[in-house]
């Protein structure tokens, strides 16, 4: 038996449960370019910033950084004390009051819910504990019993949450939900509005993988992002698949081919359908989202991965400014590359 858990899951506000890596492509450090990193949410960021002017990054990282610890403190199931860890743990159907931004995130997030027709959705987290593939010992990992599965899937399902203004409540008292599908992209969100806010309209923002961008790069030309070929188990930015062109967009990918288990020669993948309680058995081994925000393609990319190729297709072409790029998989290390918009 073995577990391939690459990295760590992108539904935890980790470095990547469905994290499919990126590399900024073309992005040489020159007199204009500023560039400055770190890390946030169990993973990394990387800003670029092209300016005539002089950046102190120092103080610009510092407000980044400021930026960063406020949404994981709201939305990180991994600090105790955070928001969403306080409201997992509030078994009452009462009103739950939370900070603005967190509100915002699971309406919007139910929103996408009812999009996709519940193949995103926040309110899975019970199930992902359930299959238990992070942080499992190779040699007793187990999947979880059919009534195991039917008895918490009673309690999942976007529609048993509800946002009224700064307040959440739960239709059901066990409800819990994740946000680290979408958080991620959230937060490439504000700090792109951030470093908009201040004057930097020439600016790369990414973390773990998830990027927005806005004006030309340091060559004068749209800033260039590459797709990593889905070959289980490669690594990130060793070879890639496509080559993406944002131009004051956004955009997210998801892909089943690090994290998943191997069990009595099955390949269980960490993409679950919140829908069945199973991990996806699709042929999409990654889908990249390019939007207007990265909160969207975020949360569509995991739908996408749920959804396969001809219900994404179909989403996608129902929706305005947005497009994919979905790698189906036809065999070993075969792929085939779908675009719809």
């Amino acid at each position: 038996m073995l577990i391939e858990l690459y990295l760590l899951k992108k539904t935890r506000l980790l470095l990547g449960l469905f994290f499919l890596a990126i590399v900024v492509i073309g992005c040489e450090t020159k007199q204009n370019q500023f560039r400055f990193s770190g890390r946030t949410m169990g993973t990394t960021y990387s800003i670029a910033i092209v300016s005539e002017n002089n950046v102190k990054t120092d103080c610009v990282q510092k407000s980044v950084d400021s930026v960063l610890v406020e949404i994981n403190r709201q939305m990180s199931t991994y600090i105790s004390g955070s928001e969403i860890s306080q409201f997992n743990h509030w078994e009452s159907t009462k009103p739950f009051e939370v900070s603005e931004d967190f509100a915002f995130v699971v309406h919007r997030a139910i929103e996408i819910s009812k999009l996709t027709e519940g193949a995103f959705d926040i309110t899975i987290m019970p199930i992902v504990n359930l299959w238990g593939f992070f942080g499992a010992r190779q040699d007793d990992w187990t999947p979880p019993t059919t009534q195991r599965l039917t008895a918490v899937l009673e309690n999942i399902g976007s529609d048993k949450l509800e946002v009224n203004g700064n307040y959440l409540r739960k239709a059901h008292p066990k409800l819990q939900i994740d946000v680290n599908a979408i958080a991620k992209g959230f937060g490439v969100d504000k700090v792109f509005d951030y470093l908009l806010n201040h004057g930097f309209d020439r600016c790369l923002v990414e973390i773990g993988g998830e990027v927005r961008c806005s004006g030309k790069n340091q060559d004068g030309n749209v800033w260039q992002i590459g797709i990593d070929k889905p070959s289980y188990g490669s690594l990130p930015g060793r070879d890639l698949q496509s080559v993406i062109s944002l131009d004051n967009q956004a955009m997210a990918t998801s892909g089943d081919y690090r994290n998943f288990v191997e069990w009595n020669g099955e390949v269980f993948s960490h993409a679950i359908d919140p829908r069945t309680g199973y991990p996806v058995k699709m042929n999409v081994s990654s889908a990249t989202v390019m939007a207007t925000t990265c909160l969207k393609a975020d949360a569509l990319a995991t739908a996408l991965m749920v959804m396969g190729e001809d219900a994404g297709k179909k989403l996608i072409k129902s929706l305005k400014d947005v497009e994919c790029v979905l790698i189906i998989s036809e065999g070993e290390d075969e792929f085939r590359v779908v675009h719809a918009q």
